[in-house]
């Protein structure tokens, strides 16, 4: 085998993704224990304020621990939080070494987990797969590197560059495979973002719609201006999934009752160019523990976030549908894609069965 421990690596990041949906805002971790060539436990993170994945591995191994090499994905946490202290778990088992994908960035980790297996006697290496780690943990590092939750900005665009369809055609420019991927992003992040326009035109129930038992719903935000008014038919004012936050740089005194007695959390934040300034909302959702979030538009919207530079992924689904001159949708049929340079081709043609 060329590299044992980038196999067994490997395998422990492999774990870790069993608790994408439910870790956050922890990050994903894995532990693998081998002994004499094999691997005799294994322990992934499963929720956040539950054991973590190296103290589950532990247990798992019960006495066989002695003189064991120990796989874990990220650096073991050497503090008391909701748990203990993983270091101590590690000592006490008598691991004879610890492999480490990548350093923990938290300020209160962040190295010294691995100055304690050293100082206790217990051989350590980091670095195993420490770019596939890190990828898998992004939200987490990007939270804790810069105390701003990861941002990413979805769209739908016809061939035309059209965002937005008639009223008297069908709302959806994307497949319903698109919207599968939509609620599923959704699933990962700890927030949804939309503006007042797509609120009032759109009036979404921002919730998750996979035919999944382990969904879990995102914390709903809207961001206006001014709140002048609450429409009681909104749907987002059912918190029955997940609770609502109405964010604004000011309200009236009408609103604001109707706000406060359906129990709605609001936030009034400072304005930057008569809107609500970006970087405060991204403060006030780090500081309230929201780690990411899945900014859905307007197109207005994503714009004010992309010109502070508050965006990290951008998700945009081209559909192959025409839509200028407020015509019904024309499909088209994709013949190829391809670069050219940076740019991507895309060469289609309108479907034979349509009227031209």
């Amino acid at each position: 085998m060329k590299n044992i421990d980038q196999y067994y690596m490997q395998q422990a990041l492999a774990l870790a993704t069993r608790g994408r949906l439910t870790v956050s805002p922890n990050p994903m971790v894995g532990c693998i224990i081998v002994k004499n060539g094999k691997i005799i436990a294994e322990g992934w993170h499963i929720r956040a304020g539950q054991a973590h994945a190296e103290c589950l591995a532990i247990k798992q191994a019960g006495e066989q621990t002695k003189g064991s090499i120990v796989y874990v994905t990220l650096e073991p946490c050497c503090h008391t939080g909701k748990t203990g202290p993983c270091t101590d778990a590690l000592i006490k088992a008598q691991i004879k070494e610890v492999i480490i994908a990548t350093l923990d960035p938290n300020p209160q980790v962040a190295g010294k987990g691995v100055q304690q297996l050293k100082k206790a006697g217990i051989k350590v290496k980091v670095g195993v797969l420490e770019k596939q780690a890190q990828e898998l943990n992004k939200i987490f590092f990007y939270y804790q590197q810069y105390q701003k939750p990861y941002i990413f900005a979805k769209w739908a665009m016809s061939l035309d560059g059209k965002t937005t369809v008639n009223a008297d055609d069908s709302k959806k420019i994307s497949s319903d495979k698109a919207a599968i991927y939509t609620h599923q992003l959704r699933n990962i992040c700890d927030a949804i973002i939309i503006g007042k326009n797509t609120l009032v035109e759109d009036n979404p129930r921002l919730n998750v719609r996979l035919d999944i038992k382990s969904a879990i719903h995102p914390i709903k935000i809207v961001v206006f201006t001014k709140i002048q008014e609450v429409d009681l038919s909104w749907q987002i004012l059912d918190q029955t999934d997940a609770k609502t936050i109405f964010v604004c740089t000011d309200i009236t005194d009408s609103a604001k009752q109707i706000l406060q007695s359906l129990n709605l959390e609001f936030w009034i934040l400072p304005a930057q160019k008569d809107k609500v300034c970006i970087n405060s909302l991204l403060k006030k959702m780090a500081n309230t523990g929201i780690t990411s979030a899945l900014l859905e538009g307007g197109m207005k919207l994503i714009e004010n976030f992309a010109t502070v530079y508050a965006i990290n992924e951008f998700i945009t689904y081209i559909s192959p549908v025409l839509v200028a001159n407020n015509n019904p949708k024309r499909q088209l049929v994709i013949n190829k894609t391809s670069y050219l340079g940076c740019d991507l081709l895309i060469n289609s043609r309108i479907k034979e069965d349509q009227n031209v």
